[in-house]
């Protein structure tokens, strides 16, 4: 009787799929396999007819692909109790359905990988992506046994042309989670069972088990970057999967310096801050306020602070994951900068606080830090420049910190860290670092240019001194002190000519560079008084005479970026800008700014002829 009810399962179930037509065979060996599999590891017997049974539904399905594609609905489903009374009409579906689907599936995987693991992986996944949706997503039953057999196959994979696997096992969870964010301990379901996944892989002690626990860090992150009930579950208890990562990432000394340089890198997608992933205020609060990441950072970039001292024999950066502590730490004030312009950020004063010494330490870190590379010295630059934005912007605002101006004005006094990050002599063959420290001085002056649009598309959505708000961006004093910084680290020389020196590089990398400065600086009007009083007389010229000279940029980027200085003057300072420029001269830049990036400005015949 208990085979007949799952033979009339079965056979309303996979009559419904059009691209199936069951024979009484087909359902009869469906059923058998399904009742071989509880002793099929101890009974020779149960083993010969799980096989029989398997060839059969192979035949009769068109190979492993069919085999697939009918047990994958059917896993989705709810397990039905074998007491459960049977009604073919408000009931359709199979007996073998949920965890008993699966557990077929799992069988088969097991048994015969090279046939059925990557077509598991595949169709799962696609199955996940194509059909779950928030509506659909209810409806669908998502076991513990699910979560597990889709997270084994994360780790399964052990060679190069197996990575597909994992790739697909990792899509397909990620759906799960992105398309069940009603379900609120998904999340935390699927950590607990890769924690103990985790746990299994560092008891193995293998090199082999470096790629998989990495594999397992990479989803995890991806989880987290959903949304705030995401990482939450990941920050869950004493011992969450989060702990198992800041473990391999900050542990000193290493015996697998690339493995934990990889978690680093792990840690750093945190900080992504983009139209997919927006910055949630959980994931920043975990960046801007975790003891257990600031002190195990700053053990890497050879400092400490009043609560962790570091042993005099660790006092040097380590020289392997030094530079990556060094771009995390960067990263995670990039967060706190972001977070402070942001408008619906909703960071606790406790957090402020821990960031705020978090800058100081950051401090002590660049001072030690001596950059020899090109990839040393981009990472200088960003480290140097998040630094002091950071500190710009929490001095400058109307609630200012103390701590934050003091550690501004070491910096003013401090000429070496200066001018190893402003100086363009060290440079001068290096275009790309050129174009990295003049971005970064840029974004440290308008912190919104951090943001991935900055763009000013018109008059309707214009960017103008009253839509930015004074109190997260650094006051003039400060964008005085970085110009005359610039100059001083330069030999004096004027700190306008040197931009427009750059402006006018045969580098593009250069250019673009110094010309998200000048946009900067045409952003307030303190910064274009100041260009606009440079007339030069040197071989950069004045800033007026290089802006209309079109011909100077041939390159569409190009075109472009000069194009937004022009939206910078024009929209940002509106109310004196026609006070400060002539007639023929404003009157040029409006009708560029009508036409667009592509204006050039035209020729009369008769000069054109001559």
């Amino acid at each position: 009787q208990a085979l007949l009810s799952e033979f009339n399962r079965i056979y309303h179930h996979l009559m419904k799929m059009e691209t199936l037509s069951l024979d009484y065979d087909t359902e009869t060996a469906f059923a058998s396999l399904f009742s071989a599999l509880a002793s099929v590891k101890t009974s020779a017997d149960a083993a010969a007819t799980a096989e029989s049974s398997r060839k059969l539904i192979e035949s009769k399905l068109g190979g492993p692909a069919g085999v697939v594609g009918a047990l994958i609905p059917l896993v989705w489903l709810e397990t039905k109790s074998p007491h459960e009374e049977i009604n073919s009409e408000t009931s359709p579906s199979s007996a073998v359905q949920g965890d008993d689907a699966l557990a077929i599936l799992t069988y088969l995987v097991e048994t015969h990988p090279s046939f059925y693991m990557s077509a598991t992986a595949q169709a799962v996944r696609h199955d996940a992506e194509a059909h779950l949706n928030e509506q659909s997503s209810k409806n669908r039953n998502i076991t513990d046994a699910l979560l597990t057999s889709m997270a084994k196959l994360i780790i399964a994979p052990n060679s190069e042309s197996e990575v597909g696997i994992s790739t697909d096992a990792h899509a397909a969870l990620l759906s799960l989670c992105k398309y069940n964010s009603h379900e609120k301990d998904l999340a935390k379901r699927l950590f607990d069972i890769l924690i103990c996944l985790w746990d299994y892989l560092q008891r193995q002690q293998q090199r082999e088990s470096s790629t998989a626990q990495m594999r397992i860090a990479d989803l995890m992150i991806d989880v987290c970057l959903l949304g705030d009930n995401e990482i939450e579950a990941a920050l869950h208890g004493p011992q969450c999967i989060m702990v198992k990562l800041l473990q391999l990432a900050l542990d000193y000394p290493n015996n697998d310096p690339l493995l934990q340089m990889s978690a680093l890198d792990q840690i750093e997608r945190l900080a992504v801050n983009d139209s997919k992933y927006p910055m949630s205020t959980k994931r920043a609060e975990f960046l801007l306020s975790s003891d257990v990441l600031r002190k195990g950072l700053f053990v890497l970039v050879g400092v400490g602070d009043e609560e962790f001292k570091v042993e005099e024999e660790n006092q040097e950066m380590d020289p392997i994951n030094g530079g990556a502590a060094l771009r995390l730490l960067t990263a995670i004030c990039r967060v706190g900068v972001l977070s402070m312009i942001s408008q619906s950020s909703q960071i606790s004063e406790e957090t402020w606080k821990k960031f705020e010494t978090l800058l100081q330490m950051f401090q002590r870190a660049i001072r030690n830090f001596h950059p020899k590379g090109e990839l040393e010295r981009l990472s200088y630059i960003h480290a140097a420049s998040s630094l002091v934005a950071s500190c710009s912007i929490v001095a400058s605002s109307t609630e200012s910190s103390t701590l934050a101006k003091d550690i501004l004005n070491s910096m003013w006094e401090d000429t070496t860290v200066l001018h190893e990050w402003l100086s363009l002599h060290s440079r001068v063959s290096q275009p790309k670092l050129k174009s990295a420290f003049l971005s970064s001085l840029s974004q440290v002056m308008e912190p919104i240019m951090w943001s991935d649009d900055v763009s000013i598309p018109g008059p309707a959505n214009s960017t103008s001194v009253s839509n930015i708000n004074p109190c997260t961006r650094p006051n003039d004093a400060i964008v005085m002190q970085l110009y005359q910084a610039l100059s001083d680290a330069n030999n004096g020389r004027d700190s306008t000519e040197l931009i427009l020196v750059s402006a006018k590089s045969p580098f593009v990398e250069e250019r673009l560079g110094a010309y998200s400065l000048l946009q900067a600086l045409a952003m307030r009007g303190l910064g274009l008084r100041l260009l606009l009083l440079h007339e030069g007389g040197g071989a950069s010229g004045g800033f007026l005479e290089w802006l209309l000279m079109h011909e100077l940029e041939t390159t569409i980027e190009g075109k472009q970026a000069k194009y937004k200085i022009v939206e910078s003057m024009l929209l940002c300072n509106k109310e004196f800008i026609r006070g400060i420029v002539s007639d023929k001269v404003y009157n040029e830049l409006e009708l560029w700014l009508r036409r667009g990036p592509t204006y050039v400005r035209s020729v009369p015949w008769e000069m054109a002829t001559e």
